[in-house]
């Protein structure tokens, strides 16, 4: 796996499917085959459909980002609105070069893992950019 790999696998919601515990049979929101827990819901993926039928690459390019919606609300993980919040000003390919980079370094990400430790949207960032251009 690359930083491009990563870029390339960041689902509408900010979400990284690369690691995902649903990658081994779904590529992913941004494929043909996507398959993950959210999307096999009698309701769907709301991040999913929303963002599709505004013709938006994700939730990133929503003005309304990130809303109260699905993964998005407050009773979520607040890892999926500090992402999606990240991208929506820094970019999603510097999303991903920051996963990246922390994975490098053993930061961990997933469900229960290192970015899911806090309790605001600044504390998951201040860890997302923890070894973004830096030398260590």
């Amino acid at each position: 796996m690359n930083e491009k790999d990563v870029i390339e696998n960041v689902g509408r919601c900010g979400k990284i499917c690369t690691f995902c515990k649903d990658a081994a049979f779904c590529r992913g929101c941004g494929s043909t085959s996507a398959e993950c827990a959210k999307h096999l819901t009698r309701e769907g993926c709301y991040q999913y459909h929303c963002s599709k039928q505004k013709g938006l690459a994700g939730c990133w390019e929503c003005d309304d980002a990130p809303c109260d919606m699905d993964v998005f609300s407050k009773d979520n993980n607040i890892r999926y609105r500090a992402f999606v919040r990240f991208a929506k000003y820094e970019g999603v390919e510097e999303l991903g070069k920051c996963v990246f980079q922390n994975m490098i370094h053993g930061i961990r990400y997933g469900e229960g893992k290192d970015y899911d430790q806090f309790d605001s949207e600044e504390k998951v960032v201040q860890l997302l950019t923890k070894h973004y251009l830096s030398d260590d």
